[in-house]
């Protein structure tokens, strides 16, 4: 009978988290939850409140939805010292200071509205200034419902899941964006559809996800993060990439036939500038990035040499120029790093 009981209130449960919907705040309510939180501050005077009133005054009867959250930043903005600073940081570095901390992001609020909706905008600039785990640490602790902007919410959140090949994440963020959030903008859908399916069809363990891993450590060496988690991923590309190589080399009788000796030679006879010869038609550069203290000189990874002609030979033969590119690109990189 408890059992029963317990799994009866577990599809109950269920049932309520499936049956939530976001949906923006109206002008109404926005202003109203904004100025509740402007009267707990303590030093409130007759000017702030004009100033905060003039913010509410919009042009036409139907101001949008980014327009509401900018109006409630810009009143925390003028109510609160810790809210200027973190804003004004934003202006000042359009590419993110991920170092620095903001003790109004950490320090719980009693407030709902307010801690919500200042995570969000922060979070917002972190995922556009391509600080995706930074940003993902602040979404966590974010309730879309208590939100202005839901389906922004939502979105930017799910862009930093997709980036970072959280697939299961991702696609439970992107079906909550596109099944249960009204007044969704159309950007939003097109892009959020394009990513579902982009997730849906991801495999583990294949090139495709060795491509996106190199675009991933590019990201983070450009953005100066050399660490143990960029050396993780660099393990795990080559983990992969040796995975792959062997199972061709099973599939084609490990890799000594004939075809393959013919293939490699031309391959070796050709050699002028294999990143030249494979680049996508209309593509500006090869990616590279500001070069980062992270060692050099031991050719960490480096396979002998008949080795590295066999890999280089398979994937020349089986893959498109755009994955023959980018692995190239990675090994050299790779040769100029030394071992953790």
């Amino acid at each position: 009978m408890l059992t029963l009981c317990v799994l009866l209130l577990s599809s109950v449960q269920g049932q309520a988290e499936e049956a939530v919907v976001y949906a923006p705040l109206s002008v109404e309510d926005s202003k109203s939850r904004t100025h509740d939180w402007l009267e707990t501050r303590s030093e409130v005077d007759e000017d702030l409140r004009k100033a905060v009133d003039a913010l509410w005054l919009f042009e036409g009867d139907s101001p949008t939805v980014g327009q509401r959250f900018d109006a409630v930043v810009q009143t925390f903005y003028l109510a609160d010292a810790s809210v200027r600073e973190l804003v004004d940081s934003t202006l000042k570095h359009p590419v993110p200071l991920v170092s620095e901390s903001y003790t109004v992001l950490e320090t719980p609020e009693e407030n709902e509205f307010f801690s919500n909706n200042l995570r969000y905008f922060y979070a917002r600039y972190l995922a556009v200034g391509h600080s995706y785990e930074a940003a993902l640490a602040l979404f966590d602790q974010i309730d879309p419902s208590e939100v202005v902007d839901p389906a922004g919410c939502l979105f930017y959140q799910a862009v930093c899941q997709h980036s970072l090949l959280l697939k299961e994440q991702g696609l439970s963020t992107i079906a909550k964006l596109l099944e249960q959030t009204e007044e969704v903008p159309v950007r939003y859908l097109s892009v959020a559809s394009l990513m579902q399916a982009d997730l849906e069809g991801m495999e583990e363990k294949s090139l495709g996800e060795v491509a996106r891993q190199m675009k991933d450590v590019r990201r983070r060496l450009s953005l100066g993060h050399g660490g143990p988690r960029v050396q993780e991923v660099e393990g795990k590309i080559i983990a992969t990439l040796d995975e792959l190589i062997e199972k061709m080399e099973q599939q084609q009788g490990g890799g000594s036939s004939s075809a393959g000796g013919q293939s490699q030679g031309q391959s070796q006879g050709n050699q002028g500038d294999p990143l030249e010869d494979s680049r996508i038609a209309g593509q500006k550069g090869p990616g590279e990035v500001d070069q980062k203290d992270l060692g050099e000189g031991d050719r960490w990874g480096g396979l002998p040499e008949k080795a590295e002609a066999d890999a280089k030979n398979l994937i020349n033969r089986q893959f498109p120029a755009h994955y023959r590119q980018a692995v190239e690109e990675y090994l050299k990189k790779l040769a100029q790093r030394k071992a953790p």
